[in-house]
């Protein structure tokens, strides 16, 4: 019997409960919507990090930010745990990665185990070219979501009859600054609002942190609104993956995951993009599966789950060796694992600091934003509660169930309850060795350095 294909959709920065599937009022998602009505959707699937090098390789090793050690403080993954396209790889699977975000690349290490990573970037009039074209042909601008389905359908087409694969697929159309073609551009804005004028509405994050733009309730309802528009189009394009699947005939042969890496802040908590914090706006992320020959359609799960569980599910659904999940601290998922065993928290971490703000706005006074230098977070969840430990301010509980917003901070009169959850954590640091902090920084060339600062990553 012919393994199946493996294909794991990574939308970046994309938070459930703006996917119709998940409720949101606005139908942002039809294609995604039919996918998970064939399928399984976690309603509660916990990200380990709050952005993009951390929670990535926590998907690709199935361990947490304080074990394999990736993030602000060091930016390089140097191999010490398995991976699992490595893994796959030694399977026999063929193992390919499409991706236009710098941080997954060979300067940090995460395109260990593919043997093939397309890193879809233009430069130079070979850039101007194909924008050039892309207008033309998507009357309007995207995030490259359609040169990536151009190289991914075109990879499908070359492998669908051959060895089973492993596809890792990763869209910014999520990622500010958004460029949306229309005619999404402007489903869910206000009749009277056109999309140049939508599209004036900050976009800068790190100029939004440092004073120099002022957001208010207004700017961010129409932040909302531009982030729908680029998700209905981003579901487009999913639809258009889909379809390459079914046509080469092999869609029911494949484990098809969507799934985030983080979700993005939209004014919650006065919050902009992916800064700073563990709130669920930015931890909680979309995972739906479609696979036939193993998950009945319609299914809905609440237990809580994490993204670093997708590889100890792959690895118990192909029996890989004990050897390729021995470091994994993930659990099978609850359609391939064992129903007694499940998870009862998530853990997520945040390992911060305002040097890329500072190099940007040498001369601005960050004063408002001290309590987030070299801050280290930690946020443990139940299905009731949250705690939120701080390094460098007060720690936060929130009752879930009563305020799933996290507006209440209720710590002060559940003294009891966070101490339980603390003494959790404890538990779970004492259950594996972390990770040194060597300092290590990802030697990007001055072509990617530029990319990430635009993206406000670097200042």
């Amino acid at each position: 019997m012919k393994k199946p294909n493996i294909i794991i959709v990574l939308i970046d920065a994309a938070r459930p409960d703006h996917f119709s599937c998940y409720g949101h009022e606005r139908i942002t998602t039809p294609n995604i919507d039919r996918i998970a009505n064939e399928g399984i959707v976690f309603e509660n699937a916990i990200s380990t990090a709050g952005w993009t090098l951390p929670s990535h390789t926590s998907l690709f090793t199935g361990t947490y930010v304080s074990k394999h050690g990736v993030h602000n403080e060091n930016q390089v993954f140097k191999g010490s745990l398995p991976t699992m396209p490595a893994a796959l790889k030694s399977a026999g699977y063929k193992t390919a990665g499409f991706c236009r975000n710098d941080w997954i690349s060979d300067a940090t290490g995460l395109t260990n185990g593919f043997s093939e990573f397309y890193d879809i970037h233009y430069t130079g009039l070979q850039r101007k070219i194909r924008r050039f074209i892309n207008n033309m042909r998507l009357n309007g601008r995207d995030s490259w979501t359609f040169e990536i389905n151009r190289a991914v359908c075109k990879w499908i087409r070359r492998n669908a009859s051959g060895d089973p694969f492993f596809m890792f697929v990763h869209y910014s159309q999520l990622h500010l600054p958004y460029s949306i073609p229309a005619p999404f551009n402007t489903m869910f804005l206000p009749d009277d609002v056109s999309y140049e004028e939508a599209s004036r509405v900050n976009q800068n994050p790190k100029a939004f942190y440092a004073g120099e733009v002022e957001m208010g309730p207004k700017e961010f309802e129409m932040s909302k609104a531009l982030y729908d528009c680029s998700l209905a189009y981003m579901d487009h394009r999913i639809k258009d993956l889909y379809d390459e699947l079914k046509t080469s005939g092999i869609l029911d042969d494949t484990l098809f995951i969507i799934t985030s890496d983080h979700g993005e802040s939209l004014g919650d908590h006065g919050h902009f993009d992916h800064y700073y914090v563990l709130y669920d706006s930015l931890i909680r992320v979309p995972l739906i599966i479609r696979y036939p020959d193993r998950i009945d359609p319609g299914i809905r799960d609440d237990s809580i789950v994490q993204t670093l569980d997708i590889f100890p599910t792959v690895g118990k659904m192909l029996e890989l060796p004990d050897e390729s999940l021995k470091e994994s601290q993930g659990l099978p998922l609850p359609p391939f694992g064992n129903e007694t065993k499940h998870r009862t928290f998530s853990i997520s971490e945040r390992y911060q600091d305002l040097i890329g703000l500072k190099n940007s706005y040498p001369d601005r006074d960050l004063g408002h934003l001290q309590k987030f230098e070299r801050d280290r977070k930690i946020a443990i969840r139940t299905k009731k509660h949250k705690l939120i430990l701080s390094q460098n301010y007060e720690s936060e509980l929130f009752d879930l169930e009563k305020d799933p917003g996290e507006n209440h901070n209720i710590i002060e009169r559940n003294a009891k309850i966070a101490e339980d959850l603390e003494s959790k954590i404890s538990e779970w640091r004492a259950s594996f060795t972390a990770a040194e902090i060597d300092g290590s920084e990802a030697n990007f060339d001055e072509a990617v350095r530029k990319r990430l600062e635009a993206l406000g990553y670097l200042g």
